[in-house]
Order: structure tokens, then sequence, then C-alpha cells
């Protein structure tokens, strides 16, 4: 499939960016970034380490995010990729292309279109392809550092997994609240919960949370820690060794141009 072109792009494209990766669930919320003119801005992460000792462990993570501002258009391109390796053994290899568009309808409305393309070996998803579209509501005027947003889509869903003929399918309600606030003028607070049920039935439903600290070192340099959670209850009804919660606690710097 070609979907499989993805798993072998993903490493070469990106072997020496850093990562801040939610599990089988990206949060797109708390990668937002509002450029202070119009026009592009880019940020590049960056994170690598090597131990050897009884065993040889490598680690790679990358990322990098084009943003664009117009009048009344914005657009947002990710790209990120992490591998773990401990001898022959990948305890972590995933990534992650997306790309989102909105256009402002008024102060407190934007309506957005998405498409994006995932793996994640150790969760046995070897393609996710995400498209959807929908309102974004700004709950709070805008203010300079603050924000706290509510988002309502539709979204189709496509999934592939190895050594297995199940596939989804799957027409989603992908709702969110995202909330950012200053708590000093280094220290930045943001938190999105997702709530993803499959339309017409909410039975088992699939939720992810992230929370972010990012504290400003310089105009170009912070530190990051990141806490991401997500459950997804029939990814593990239907493959029993993939576990219904996932979590990571990721912290690190970001470097911005």
């Amino acid at each position: 499939m070609i979907f499989c072109l993805l798993r072998k792009l993903l490493p070469c494209l990106f072997l020496i960016l850093n990562l801040q990766l939610a599990a089988q669930i990206v949060n797109i919320e708390d990668r937002r970034g509002r450029p202070d003119s119009l026009g592009w801005r880019g940020q590049v992460d960056l994170a690598g380490q090597l131990t050897e000792n009884s065993n040889r462990v490598l680690t790679l993570k990358g990322g990098i995010r084009l943003d664009q501002l117009g009048e009344r258009t914005h657009g947002l391109f990710l790209a990120n990729y992490q591998l773990i390796q401990a001898g022959a053994d990948n305890l972590i290899n995933d990534g992650f292309f997306h790309f989102r568009y909105g256009y402002d309808l008024n102060e407190r409305l934007r309506w957005e279109a998405f498409t994006q393309l995932q793996y994640n070996e150790r969760l046995r998803l070897s393609a996710r392809w995400l498209i959807g579209t929908g309102p974004r509501i700004a709950l709070l005027s805008p203010k300079p550092g603050r924000r706290l947003n509510v988002g309502i889509l539709y979204m189709f869903e496509y999934d592939e997994f190895d050594a297995s003929d199940i596939s989804y399918r799957d027409h989603r309600l992908s709702t969110y609240i995202s909330a950012r606030f200053p708590l000093t003028e280094q220290l930045v607070f943001t938190n999105t919960t997702y709530y993803q049920p499959l339309l017409f039935s909410f039975e088992v439903p699939r939720l992810s949370m992230v929370s972010n600290l990012e504290f400003t070192i310089s105009s170009w340099l912070s530190f990051t820690s990141n806490l991401n959670f997500t459950h997804d209850g029939r990814l593990g009804r239907d493959f029993p060794e993939v576990p219904e919660t996932v979590y990571s606690w990721l912290n690190g710097f970001r470097f911005r141009f």
C-alpha cells in the first residue's frame, strides 16, 4: 500500500529533528501559534542521545513546523518523527504529517479543514489517514497570550494495522476544548482535551489530553515540559496486546527562527 511509503520517508526526512507527539492521537491544538506579522514563520525542535553500556540505546526525535498568516487565512504544516532503539529493537518508532487551513469568518469564528498521515509501530498502526472540516469558536475575546477555544469537526478516518486484516473506515465527531494562559511573563500553560466518538455510536469513546508548560529563556530558546495521555477502548479491544491507555512525559528545548 502507498501508505507504507510514509514509514520509509519519515526517518530519512527527519532523522535529526525532535518530536512532541501524543501516542495514536495527535493533538494539534498545543502546536498552534499565531505569527506576529503577516507571512511565514518556522520552528525546528532538535534532540538526540546515544547510550552504550550493556546495550546500545539510540534516541532521535525531531519536528518541523511552518505557519502562514494572511489577513483572514491561517495555514499550518507539521512534520514529526521519533525513534528510540535498544539494540536491534525499536521501543518507539512513530511520526506524522499534518496540514491545516483556516479562514476567519469573524473575530471569534473560524472555519477549518485539515488532513493528516501518521504511523506508530509499537501500536501496530502502519498508517492512519485523516481528513476533516468544521468550525473553531473562540470563547474569550482575543487577547495576546491567552485563548479558550472549542472545536466541533467532522472527521473521516482510515486505519491500517501491521500483520492484520483489520482496517477501520470511520466517520467521527472530533470535538475539543483548548486553553492557553500565561502564568508569568516567562511561563505559559496550555491544555487541550479531545473527545472523538464514532458518529451514531458513543459506546467506545476515544479521549486525548495534552498539558504543556513552556519557560522562555530568550527570544529564540525555551524549555518545554509536555504530558500526553490517550485512551482508545476499541483499539485495545481489537488488539489485546496494545494498551487502551498510553501516556508520555517529554522535556526538552525549543529553538525558533
